[in-house]
């Protein structure tokens, strides 16, 4: 996985970001141009014609994501159209694939640990990403430095704003697809510009602020917590205020999967009747973490290479019987001291991969 380091204001981030990923950005604006094709019949000009019509929603909440946009398409050399389709590519990829009666690949199995259930007494925090296998040669590790915001770093599809991360605030971020019966073609904030604005944020109290405070195109689960020992998730459906429904943990601890528990919420899932290895997942991984009185970073990454109800496991493999476009894999797992600073990652699924220790100035949380 490529390690990216850009600063600057945003218009130039982007181009550092850009021009340092190009092989990576040039990949995947293909990669996806065969996914929305193959996996839910959209066709490239209709992906721009539908991603531009995000575009005043993104200039009214995030200007700087809209210039890190610009920037990126400037630095790898493409146009900008491809670089905001990359970032609404959930939205356009699930509107398309339900318009067919498809259920788009479901991602990621999260959880936090609070300092009263952890070994140190650190706040922990982390995930397995799982998406089609080409985002394995596509992802970059972006370390962006700021002087006007928190600095960030964040694992990525090359060209994309943000996934999950960490601030130098001691803000982390985890995240799960959801899929409601409302998103059909809803208007709003993107889910990527979304997880790239969560990063500016320096508390579980500003994450609150940030995902309230505008409309989102698409259902979500957010994991937030922060160095001071605070977490929360935050389920959330298309829509303003209204449409989240916040949890704290429970004995310490919370995990999520791809479907909504908030029983208002649930009662519109449209994800988990079709997919339903986001239960086994959700329950492999509460099992996991109440087996152990006291949780340390080394026992989570055991738990992040499970494979219970393989292929479908919290450490995920692609089916072999499935289409590639269609098959599902652990992209990447993360596991997060906030207390410390401390940021540990695999490049593909944990169980066949070193966790990589990645500390840096410009996210390192301050005890």
């Amino acid at each position: 996985m490529d390690h990216i380091s850009v600063r600057g204001t945003p218009a130039r981030r982007g181009q550092q970001y850009g021009k340092l990923a190009a092989p990576c950005v040039h990949r995947c604006i293909a990669a996806y141009r065969d996914v929305f094709e193959h996996r839910a019949g959209l066709e490239w000009h209709a992906a721009v014609k539908h991603a531009r019509a995000f575009i005043d929603e993104i200039e009214r909440f995030a200007p700087d994501a809209m210039e890190e946009m610009r920037g990126i398409a400037d630095g790898a050399g493409v146009p900008f159209d491809a670089i905001l389709v990359l970032n609404c590519r959930s939205e356009l990829m699930f509107d398309a694939a339900r318009s067919k009666g498809e259920t788009p690949p479901g991602e990621c199995t999260s959880f936090a640990v609070t300092p009263e259930a952890s070994s140190n007494g650190h706040m922990l925090l982390g995930q397995n990403w799982d998406w089609v296998p080409f985002a394995r040669d596509v992802c970059v590790l972006l370390d962006a430095q700021r002087e006007d915001k928190p600095s960030f770093v964040t694992i990525v599809e090359a060209g994309m704003l943000a996934k999950v991360g960490v601030n130098a605030a001691g803000l982390g971020l985890c995240t799960n697809t959801l899929v409601s019966e409302r998103d059909a073609e809803s208007k709003g904030v993107p889910y990527h510009v979304m997880l790239r604005a969560l990063l500016d944020g320096e508390s579980v109290d500003d994450a609150r602020r940030i995902l309230s405070s505008v409309q989102r195109a698409l259902s979500a689960n957010y994991l937030v917590a922060d160095k001071s020992g605070h977490a929360m998730n935050f389920e959330t459906i298309a829509g303003g205020r209204e449409q989240i429904h916040a949890t704290r943990p429970h004995g310490g601890l919370i995990a999520h999967a791809n479907h909504f528990l908030c029983a208002e919420f649930a009662a519109i899932d449209a994800y988990v009747a079709k997919s339903p290895h986001s239960l086994t997942r959700l329950a492999d991984m509460r099992c996991g973490l109440l087996a152990s009185e006291r949780l340390s970073v080394r026992r989570l990454q055991e738990i992040l290479r499970g494979h219970e109800h393989a292929p479908n496991g919290i450490c995920s493999h692609p089916d072999p019987a499935a289409h590639p476009l269609y098959a599902r894999t652990t992209v990447a797992s993360i596991v997060v001291d906030l207390t410390a600073g401390e940021f540990w990652f695999t490049d593909g699924p944990p169980c066949g991969s070193a966790y990589e220790r990645y500390r840096s100035p410009t996210h390192v949380a301050q005890t």
